[in-house]
C-alpha cells in the first residue's frame, strides 16, 4: 500500500487499548485514540507518540451514543482509517437475579451497540477505499459462559456473532475477524479475586494470564496486508485456557 495506514482503537486510554495505541504507532500507523472518560491518559498517550514523531489524535466519544459516534468519525484529523479495532469495553459482575434493566441496557450498549454503532461509521469508507481491518476484542468467556457475568458473556457471544457475519457480507474488501481474549492483566481484572485467579492460571497451559501486548500482536497480524484470506475469524488469545 502506498500510502501511511490509520488505526482507531476505541477505549484506547487504558489498558489493552493503550498498548495497541503505543505498538501501531510505532509499527508506522497514523493512530486514533478513541476515550469517554480517561482524557488525561488518553493524552497522555498522544504526547507520547507525538514525541516520536507519530500523527495520533484523541477524541472523546461515548461508543453507545449513535450521535456521539457520528461526531467522532467527522473530527477524524488523519485518515481515511483503514483500520477498526472495537476494543471500547466494561465489566459487571453480579448475580443475575440481581441484575437490573439498567445494567443490561448498560453493558450491551458499550460492548456489543458500540460495536455496531462504529463499524456502521467507518465501514463506507473502508469500501470506498476498497480496503479495510475490523477487529473486534472479544472475550473467552462468550464462548465458556462466566459465572456471575452473564451480561457481559451475552454482549461478547453477540460480537463473535457480529463478526462472523458480517465478515460473509463484506470480505471482498474489509476483513473481519476477532481476537478472543482471555484474562488480561488491565483495570477491568483487578478486582478478580485471588482465589478464581490461581483456579483460571491452573487451566491455562500457559502457565500465566495474558498480558495486554498478547492481544495487541495479534491485532497487529490481523491488521496487516498480508492476512487477507483471514476472514470471520475468532482468534483466540488466551494461553490454551
Amino acid at each position: 500500500m502506498d500510502r501511511k495506514r490509520t488505526v482507531l482503537i476505541t477505549g484506547g486510554s487504558r489498558g489493552i487499548g493503550r498498548q495497541m495505541a503505543l505498538d501501531f504507532g510505532k509499527a508506522g500507523y497514523n493512530v486514533i485514540i478513541n476515550y469517554n472518560k480517561s482524557e488525561k491518559q488518553a493524552m497522555d498517550i498522544v504526547n507520547e507518540l507525538s514525541a516520536n514523531e507519530i500523527a495520533c489524535q484523541a477524541i472523546k466519544a461515548d461508543v453507545s451514543n449513535a450521535k456521539e459516534v457520528a461526531a467522532m468519525a467527522e473530527k477524524v484529523a488523519y485518515g481515511p482509517v483503514d483500520t477498526l479495532i472495537n476494543n471500547a469495553g466494561i465489566a459487571h459482575i453480579n448475580m443475575f437475579q440481581f441484575d437490573k434493566e439498567s445494567d443490561f441496557d448498560k453493558v450491551m450498549g458499550v460492548d456489543l451497540k458500540g460495536v455496531w454503532l462504529t463499524t456502521k461509521a467507518f465501514l463506507p469508507g473502508m469500501i470506498n477505499l476498497g480496503f479495510g481491518r475490523i477487529i473486534n476484542i472479544s472475550s473467552f468467556w462468550a464462548e465458556r459462559g462466566s459465572s456471575t457475568e452473564t451480561i457481559y458473556s451475552a454482549a461478547k457471544a453477540g460480537v463473535n456473532g457480529l463478526t462472523k457475519a458480517l465478515s460473509r457480507e463484506v470480505g471482498e474488501y474489509v476483513t473481519v475477524n476477532a481476537i478472543v481474549a482471555g484474562l488480561i492483566a488491565t483495570e477491568m481484572n483487578d478486582t478478580v479475586p485471588p482465589d478464581a485467579l490461581i483456579k483460571i492460571v491452573d487451566n491455562t497451559p500457559v502457565r500465566r494470564i495474558g498480558r495486554p501486548e498478547d492481544v495487541s500482536h495479534a491485532a497487529l497480524f490481523l491488521a496487516d496486508e498480508k492476512s487477507s484470506f483471514i476472514n470471520g475469524a475468532l482468534l483466540h488469545v488466551d494461553g490454551g485456557y
